[in-house]
C-alpha cells in the first residue's frame, strides 16, 4: 500500500515518517484491508503542528481528517483517532455488500467547478472570476448515503444521482449545522 507522506514547509525526520507510516498501515489494515494509496501531509502553523489525512476508501468516497498539535507525534495521533473514528462509521453504515457493489458500478461522469475571486490590483481594475475545472463523479446513492459521503469527506455539498427517484439531488451543510437536501427536477 503506497503512503505518501510530506511535509509542507518542514522536513520530517525518518523517525516521524516511519511512524505515521506504522500507524496508517495499522490502522488501514485493521479495518480495510489494502488501499490503494494514502495522502499524509504535516506543517507547521504558528506554533502548532497539522497532520492532514487522506484516505481513499473506493471510487469516488475519500476520508479526510486533520490533527492539531504542539507535538507532531501527537498531532498524527490526533488525526488518525479520527480518521479511526470515520472508518468505524463508515464500516457500520455499510454491511450490505451488494449495495456496495452498485457504489463502485454506478458512478457516473461529471466536472467539478470551482469558483473565486482574482485579486484587483488597483480600484478602477475589473474583477475578474477565474474557474478552474476538474473531473468528479456523481455517485448513485440515497440521501442517507449522501449524507455518510458528506460526512466522511468534510466537503460543503455533495452531488448525487438518487437511486430512489433517478433524479440529481445534492446534500450541504447549512450554516446552522444542519444537512440540507435538494431534489432537482428537470423541466
Amino acid at each position: 500500500m503506497p503512503i505518501k507522506i510530506t511535509g509542507k514547509g518542514i522536513d520530517l525526520g525518518k523517525s516521524l515518517r516511519e511512524y505515521t507510516q506504522k500507524k496508517v498501515e495499522d490502522i488501514t489494515y485493521k479495518y480495510i484491508g489494502d488501499v490503494l494509496d494514502s495522502h499524509v501531509t504535516v506543517g507547521r502553523d504558528n506554533k502548532l503542528f497539522e497532520v492532514e489525512v487522506c484516505l481513499p476508501l473506493y471510487r469516488g468516497f475519500v476520508i479526510k481528517t486533520n490533527g492539531f498539535s504542539d507535538d507532531p507525534y501527537c498531532a498524527v495521533d490526533v488525526a488518525l483517532e479520527k480518521l479511526e473514528e470515520k472508518i468505524r462509521k463508515h464500516k457500520r453504515r455499510i454491511k450490505d455488500k451488494e449495495r456496495r457493489a452498485q457504489w463502485e458500478d454506478g458512478i457516473l461522469h461529471s466536472t467539478k467547478y470551482t469558483m473565486r475571486r482574482k485579486e484587483v490590483a488597483a480600484e478602477d481594475d475589473e474583477e475578474h472570476l477565474i474557474i478552474a475545472e476538474q473531473e468528479g463523479f456523481i455517485l448513485s446513492l440515497n440521501v442517507s448515503e449522501a449524507v455518510m459521503k458528506l460526512d466522511l469527506t468534510e466537503v460543503p455539498i455533495v452531488m448525487f444521482k438518487n437511486v430512489d427517484s433517478g433524479r440529481i439531488n445534492a446534500v450541504y451543510k447549512r450554516p446552522d449545522g444542519h444537512i440540507g437536501w435538494i431534489d432537482y427536477k428537470l423541466t
